[in-house]
């Protein structure tokens, strides 16, 4: 039985001037596939009150999570914490810790922050060079 896996396959992304939002950052999430349909459900439930998309596999054993600006990284941090203890097993301890769930959401956080001050710092310059702020100085 394979440990439950959680990997961050692409970070938030400031993107290009005409976007608002910074671009996601995407999870992918690998479980035993006798766990799929509760990680689904689990899923399902914390992306509708954490404002975040995800999409399962055919064989629902592996999912991706789309994390945006907006989402909810406290109901995210909750879900993959239910997940990790879906696949925890007494005798041999396999189980993603629940202090490598935390730090994982810990560093998204932060990266999001980084990525949303990059976006306005590029917004407000490239303001700047195309003169909206032209007679202002």
């Amino acid at each position: 039985m394979p440990d439950v896996q959680i990997t961050i396959i692409a970070g938030f992304e400031a993107g290009d001037i005409d976007t608002y939002e910074i671009a996601p950052a995407v999870l992918e999430i690998v479980v035993d596939p006798e766990r799929g349909h509760a990680v689904n459900d689990l899923l399902l439930d914390h992306s509708i009150r954490g404002n975040f998309r995800y999409t399962a596999e055919p064989i629902l054993d592996r999912f991706r999570i789309a994390i945006g600006q907006y989402s909810d990284l406290d109901r995210i941090e909750e879900a993959l914490a239910e997940i990790a203890a879906l696949e925890y097993d007494e005798a041999s301890y396999n189980a993603i810790d629940v202090y490598a769930v935390r730090d994982l959401v810990r560093e998204l956080r932060q990266q999001r922050e980084e990525t949303i001050a990059r976006k306005e710092t590029d917004t407000i310059e490239d303001e700047i060079a195309t003169g909206v702020y032209g007679g202002e100085y």
